[in-house]
């Protein structure tokens, strides 16, 4: 006589196929630096209540211009990277005008990676998000990889300061690796160097 499979072996065959069938979604990585939202649109940015397009938008970064008709974008601490979106809270703005500043948006909520602005004051590339990662590109003024003239194609991760990118330099090679002493700062730089993103909006 066939014997009947234990009802506990059928289950988890079950739920092993499904987890077979889902597709994999990204851990959320935790971040930790200020960046500011992308100032091109006047319409501003758009922040979802999750990472991601489907997700319902719960507010917008608008851009602000001053007296000088230079136009200021809203900075924000990142908290989270997830599927090419940060997570961001306590957005600020008017630090550079004559008013105080204000907090308008506090959070949390998602924007696209490609919409965020940050400067990279870290002259070097490294394998690893750790200082003591080895180094495998430096970033100087004497080589077609001097960090000025770079631009970040695609953000992969984050880990505290340190972000996972794929720069891009005028000649159009790339060169994937971590980064550190992210800033946010419009105005001047936090230490050295800059860098921007330079995708299109979405």
């Amino acid at each position: 006589m066939r014997q009947s499979r234990p009802l506990a072996y059928t289950l988890l065959a079950g739920s092993m196929f499904l987890a077979a069938a889902l597709p994999a979604m990204a851990a959320p990585n935790v971040c930790a630096f200020r960046a500011y939202s992308d100032a091109r649109d006047p319409g501003g940015t758009n922040v979802r209540s999750g990472p991601g397009t489907s997700f319902g938008i719960v507010d917008v970064l608008m851009p602000e211009k001053d007296d000088s008709d230079y136009v200021w974008s809203p900075e924000f601490a990142v908290t989270k990277f997830e599927n090419g979106w940060f997570q961001i809270g306590d957005a600020t703005a008017g630090q550079y005008g004559d008013g105080p500043e204000v907090q308008v948006f506090k959070g949390p909520g998602w924007v696209s990676a490609k919409l965020v602005k940050f400067a990279i004051e870290d002259w070097n590339l490294r394998d690893g998000p750790s200082w003591d990662a080895k180094v495998i590109l430096e970033m100087a003024s004497d080589t077609p990889w001097y960090i000025d003239s770079l631009r970040v194609q695609t953000v992969h991760a984050c880990d505290g300061g340190f972000l996972d990118v794929t720069l891009v330099n005028d000649a159009s090679d790339t060169r994937r690796g971590w980064v550190n002493n992210i800033c946010g700062n419009q105005a001047t730089t936090c230490s050295m160097g800059s860098e921007r993103f330079d995708d299109e909006a979405e």
